[in-house]
């Protein structure tokens, strides 16, 4: 065991700008923008409502007629774009709404992700004080990263390329009793979407090669990435294509990645068709409501430089705002479980379960290792050469080295219930602590951590019991929506992540292990290190409790289903009751995958539009 040293930690920051970016942009521009954001990185506070777009606000003034368009989407985030993209390949006249600015230059490059997490370019939510996880935040309050620019989320997550697996689609059919959504009927569309540009594991029958967005490999940081590959087949992992036919084993991540461009929505799908005559994009503008008439979806009312607009679709209206804030518009329209909805004095339209089904994965970075090796120790400039030459650490989100899922059980013949990607280095650190606004305590624990030298595992449960909802503040759109996934709630998803770490600690006996010298480093757990024995079980639960968090794969707070007894929207991601309106993007989503929520969301918004255009005759 190392002993507890103060380590050096370089942070590197990204800059906010509503300027639009080319596919690589301008050196000198990208770097004058990440230091300008250092500064503004200290001292931004995150935002904890709507009111920017409300400034100067008239409430007495009716709205202005932004226009008649065939559809409206909802969202510039992962599906809401290619939802647009797609219409707008027709004659129809598609209007998009965003609550954000166009993505920034730096939003281009996956390992500046973490920072976007406090800049306006996020939406700085937080769930509801926890009492069972998140312990060790300021005020137990779990971070909720979600993206407000072009691409959404897309444009600041992980970057990982993860669809999860056929049991996951053949469950949605049978919960949704209906086989379109089958592994057989959803795999053409993750294909139609992808063009694979790498060679190592491809299990070539279950890719595509033509689509959009490219899915790609990043290069191994040297002897690590390879360790640790290693150090997972002597523990019994085959290595292979997680997307293929058999997604036990591990793997390099595939990433949504153009060569070193982050190839999320805003890059694949929105950029391409934004000069398109019959596509306007509105952004800037907060949707407030879906206007109702005649149980039809008519247009939608949002706010943009303070003023209240109506904009017209004769045809449909849909939804792609994304998990928290789609059910949020849903049940501001009157849309949503009666009693909630008339506590805050809003007219129900439709009594409908919105909100009730919220899930998410559950992950923690538990495990950290110390290495004899020193890996990216440069400057920022010297990075974002690397970066524009395809080179680490700046292509990677979040360092990531390897990816694998397992099931406790050993039963291959079902989903896996485990993840584990291997991070670091760059992703390790302090950064860690101030990222998920640990406390003082804590913060000053993982000062330890060198992010130069030291790496983790991330561990996902991936099918939780647990299940929390979405809720209403109140009827004004300036309220944030309150965000419960109610974690641990069912003690068996601790007991899952608590044997899923026991059995990636065996990892550190593996040769592999003992031949790179990687040695295990114990960060202080303050209130857990002086109650209970370390490494305990007791330990380790009270661990989970304090750093164990969201996975940031929110679903199902706007589920498809069988009926409006159990759900949001019929298979064809209609709401029910309410001709004229869809839900396209994760929240329609029924149960929970083995896999990041980012790929299937590509795969809703490419389903959907082909319905879309079958049904409006193209």
């Amino acid at each position: 065991m190392l002993s507890v040293m103060e380590a050096p930690t370089v942070f590197v920051l990204i800059a906010f700008s509503s300027i639009a970016h080319a596919s690589v942009p301008n050196f000198a521009k990208l770097y004058r923008e990440t230091e300008d954001l250092i500064e503004l990185s200290k001292t931004y506070h995150r935002l904890e409502n709507n009111d920017e777009y409300f400034v100067n606000f008239d409430h007495s003034k009716k709205p202005l007629y932004f226009g008649a368009f065939d559809f409206i989407v909802v969202g510039a985030g992962t599906a809401g774009g290619i939802v647009a993209n797609r219409l707008s390949e027709s004659n129809f006249k598609v209007l998009l709404v965003e609550a954000g600015p166009q993505d920034p230059d730096t939003a281009s490059v996956p390992g500046l992700n973490g920072y976007f997490f406090n800049t306006p370019l996020d939406w700085g939510y937080n769930t509801t004080e926890e009492d069972k996880i998140c312990l060790a935040t300021i005020d137990k309050r779990c971070i909720y990263p979600r993206g407000k620019m072009w691409g959404g989320t897309s444009s600041l997550n992980g970057n990982v390329y993860s669809r999860g697996t056929k049991w996951d689609y053949d469950a949605w059919a049978e919960k949704v009793g209906n086989t379109d959504w089958s592994y057989e009927n959803v795999l053409p569309y993750f294909k139609k979407a992808e063009r694979a540009m790498f060679k190592i594991d491809l299990d070539k029958s279950y890719h595509g090669f033509s689509g959009p967005q490219r899915i790609d490999l990043l290069e191994d940081t040297p002897g690590l990435t390879t360790m640790l590959l290693r150090a997972f087949k002597e523990r019994g992992s085959i290595e292979q294509d997680y997307n293929g036919r058999n997604p036990y084993g591990v793997s390099r991540p595939q990433n949504f990645l153009d060569r070193n461009v982050r190839a999320g929505t805003a890059h694949a799908y929105i950029r391409p068709a934004a000069n398109r005559q019959n596509l306007l994009i509105s952004d800037n503008s907060l949707v407030t409501k879906v206007i109702i008439a005649n149980d039809r979806a008519v247009g939608v009312e949002f706010v943009k430089k303070g003023k209240l607009y109506f904009a017209q679709a004769s045809k449909e209206v849909i939804l792609s705002a994304g998990a928290i804030n789609t059910p949020q518009i849903l049940m501001l329209s009157g849309i949503g479980p009666s009693q909630k909805l008339i506590k805050h004095g809003i007219e129900l339209v439709k009594d409908l379960p919105v909100g009730q089904n919220l899930q998410d994965h559950i992950a923690v970075y538990p495990i950290f290792f110390r290495t004899h090796h020193t890996y990216y120790n440069l400057t920022l400039k010297e990075q974002l050469r690397l970066w524009y030459a395809n080179r680490r650490p700046l292509t990677a989100a979040g360092g990531k080295q390897v990816i694998s899922f397992r099931n406790l059980e050993d039963d291959t013949s079902s989903s896996p219930d485990t993840e584990y990607i291997g991070t670091g280095p760059t992703a390790i650190g302090s950064k860690i602590a101030t990222g998920n606004r640990f406390n003082e305590e804590f913060t000053a624990a993982y000062q330890i951590l060198n992010e130069h030298t030291d790496f983790s595992f991330q561990v996902f449960v991936l099918h939780p019991e647990s299940k929390g909802e979405l809720t209403l503040q109140s009827k004004d759109p300036r309220d944030y929506p309150l965000i419960d996934f109610n974690f641990f709630a069912v003690e068996k998803d601790l007991e899952t992540l608590y044997r899923s770490i026991q059995w990636i600690l065996e990892i550190q006996n593996t040769k592999a292990f003992r031949n790179f010298r990687a040695e295990r480093l114990f960060v202080p757990m303050p209130g857990c290190d002086e109650n209970y024995e370390i490494d305990s079980k007791t330990w380790w639960y009270c661990v989970l409790r304090h750093i164990g968090s969201p996975g940031f794969h929110p679903i199902g707070s706007a589920i498809m289903g069988s009926g409006p007894w159990n759900s949001v929207t019929n298979p064809e991601l209609k709401v029910h009751g309410i001709q004229g309106l869809r839900v396209a993007d994760a929240s329609v989503i029924p149960v929970t995958i083995a896999g990041h929520t980012t790929a299937p969301c590509v795969m809703i918004a490419e389903k959907v539009s082909d319905l879309i255009k079958s049904e409006h005759g193209q």
